[in-house]
């Protein structure tokens, strides 16, 4: 923890920004970056560096999304950031404001009403982002939303379990046609909203960010990812299809939430095999092993056309 503090002091002194860091921790959730509270200067607030799984990209992106959202969704001030790798900690990073407030861990945890009141903030938030000029991230390849990206990285665990080797042909025959792409978040849930005092304050882990299709979001802001959301999301898309203008194409959002449930069975399958083969000695990871037989169950009755109970 020393060096971290030692090595955001060097790089604030040599832009004249000489302050003291004080290291208040480091969070225990999340895989794809370091994330370290810190105290600048009497300032409370957030470094976020890459990790060696993630690679420098997470960076980059997460510090042009919030540049690019700023003022549009809520979203922590960027206060100083580094693109390159020539600075002490040899790698790009990113420091950002500590906004006060939990994340829950699912949309079911919140009592009644404010778990309504807060869906529908999140489809406010939603429709808000879907209106941000998406120049401002990369689109370069298939990103986490679509269907190439988990076709091509799930054929490494050949032979996949036959409902998901199922769930990716239904998803070839059935894709809809493409769509003009919105700035999507990629990973808008409970788990990366930041709740203070019944309200959002914030929405977080902006590293999956990049053009989409905007129903990607919308079916991923209420998955199954632990326990249902237990929310009224039929009345909720009709929110979003109000504050859009936009009719939502129910056959399309069903697509993304089959699309969904293979996303959740691939981080599942991918985690515990890297656990398995010792490439991680992370035990959340050998956890997710329990969570693959439900995402697969889950991903049979999406395709059937049934809720999710």
């Amino acid at each position: 923890m020393a060096d971290v503090a030692a090595a955001l002091s060097a790089w604030l002194r040599d832009r004249g920004e000489p302050a003291e860091v004080t290291i208040r921790g480091r969070a225990t959730v999340g895989l794809s970056q370091e994330t370290w509270f810190v105290d600048v200067a009497g300032r409370d607030a957030v470094l976020r560096l890459p990790t060696a799984s993630s690679g420098t990209r997470a960076i980059l992106t997460q510090r042009a999304a919030l540049q690019a959202v700023a003022g549009r969704v809520p979203v922590p001030a960027l206060y100083w950031y580094d693109d390159g790798a020539d600075n002490p900690f040899g790698a790009p990073f990113l420091v950002m404001e500590r906004i006060a407030g939990e994340v829950p861990v699912g949309w079911h945890v919140v009592p009644e009403p404010e778990r309504t009141a807060l869906a529908e903030q999140a489809i406010d938030v939603l429709a808000a982002l879907h209106t941000v000029d998406p120049a401002a991230v990369r689109h370069d390849g298939a990103g986490a939303t679509e269907l190439a990206f988990y076709q091509r990285r799930l054929a490494r665990f050949d032979p996949l379990p036959p409902v998901l080797q199922g769930a990716l042909w239904w998803l070839a025959r059935n894709a809809p046609p493409p769509v003009e792409g919105v700035f999507a978040h990629g990973d808008f849930r409970m788990g990366n909203l930041l709740i203070d005092s019944g309200r959002i304050a914030g929405v977080l882990d902006w590293e999956m960010a990049g053009v989409g299709d905007p129903l990607a979001d919308l079916a991923w802001c209420f998955i199954a990812t632990w326990e249902p959301a237990g929310v009224d999301e039929p009345r909720l898309v009709r929110r979003y299809a109000e504050r859009t203008g936009s009719p939502v194409d129910e056959e399309r959002l069903r697509w993304h939430r089959v699309l969904a449930y293979v996303r959740l069975a691939y981080y599942a399958l991918a985690g515990s095999t890297a656990f398995a083969r010792a490439n991680s000695n992370d035990l959340r990871l050998a956890a997710l092993a329990l969570q693959l037989p439900i995402h697969l169950d889950r991903l049979v009755t999406t395709i059937e056309g049934e809720p999710i109970t």
